[in-house]
């Protein structure tokens, strides 16, 4: 049980902070976790105040604490938030990380691993190129004989990606982290000391990417092309004179003051708001769902005392 206080100045005065102390003591009594920032932490460097928080959550059993892993954001890439992320986490599990920043070249990432001898290299980015990078990476991994398993993450990589483009370019494991929160026991996996788990680990990889390649040829071979002439004469023509376009009834800006919003409830579309909750399907269908439907109906009654 963890509580997250961020003080105003008020509670630097010295009656105050002797009163939080006697608190945090009591709520410590109680089996509580207490830690507090001041709201200028906060405001100057949040990433460090989420660093503590996530070590205080994350902090787990010891994984062995001699396992190195190197992090870097591909070359061309300045993207490294998910990635600072990954690196608390992994740390926090007694992995020693080596974090090489953004912009980090293919030479300067594989020197780097061959120079602390890691165990595993991460990869991360943001942006599309960013994909190209790391297909280069792979290759020239595999060039130069590394064996270490390489993983994938960030915004704009993906399962299917890395299975089609990246993992046929190098022999050793390529595995695709979702996001922070995956990427220890995927490491944890992938050097395990117990061999024959981590043989079938990477062996059920191996077996899920050939699936999502084999699935993913099969979509592009469905797909009928037309040829670029025909695709031209397919193109929208428009004649605007033979369209009547109708003058709206009211031009420029309308303000509605103290307009009600229950008049305007039945034109919302709850779809993103069920989404937040990970009920995935289109309002109002959603109701009539046999995995949803009785969840969907709760949250929107609750929903009715807020709008």
């Amino acid at each position: 049980k963890l509580i997250i206080e961020v003080d105003g100045k008020i509670h630097q005065i010295p009656e105050n902070e002797e009163s939080d102390e006697v608190r945090t003591k009591w709520l410590e009594s109680k089996e509580f976790k207490v830690i507090r920032f001041k709201n200028e932490e906060v405001l100057s460097d949040p990433e460090k105040v989420l660093s503590e928080i996530l070590k205080v959550l994350l902090f787990g059993e010891d994984l062995g604490g001699t396992s190195r892993i190197l992090l870097a954001t591909v070359k061309g890439d300045v993207h490294d938030i998910g990635k600072n992320i990954v690196g608390v986490v992994l740390g926090c599990n007694n992995y020693e990380v080596v974090d090489l920043g953004v912009m980090v070249s293919a030479d300067k990432i594989l020197q780097t691993a061959i120079d602390n001898k890691v165990d595993v290299i991460g990869l991360s980015g943001l942006i599309t190129p960013s994909l190209d990078e790391m297909v280069y990476v792979a290759m020239e991994m595999e060039r130069r004989g590394f064996k270490i398993p390489l993983l994938i993450g960030g915004a704009t990589t993906s399962r299917v990606h890395t299975a089609v483009k990246i993992a046929p370019n190098y022999s050793s494991p390529v595995v695709h982290v979702l996001d922070a929160s995956r990427s220890v026991p995927v490491v944890s996996n992938l050097i395990n000391p117990d061999n024959k788990i981590q043989s079938d680990y990477i062996q059920s990889i191996k077996v899920e990417y050939e699936k999502v390649r084999i699935d993913h040829s099969k979509k592009r071979a469905a797909k009928n092309f037309v040829s670029l002439s025909q695709a031209r004469q397919n193109r929208f023509i428009s004649d605007w004179n033979k369209i009547q376009i109708k003058k709206p009834e009211m031009l420029g800006v309308s303000v509605l003051k103290n307009y009600s919003l229950s008049a305007l409830r039945k034109y919302i579309d709850w779809t993103p708001f069920f989404m937040t909750w990970e009920l995935k399907g289109k309002y109002p269908a959603i109701f009539d769902s046999d995995k949803y439907g009785r969840e969907v109906g709760g949250l929107f009654e609750i929903r009715k005392e807020i709008v």
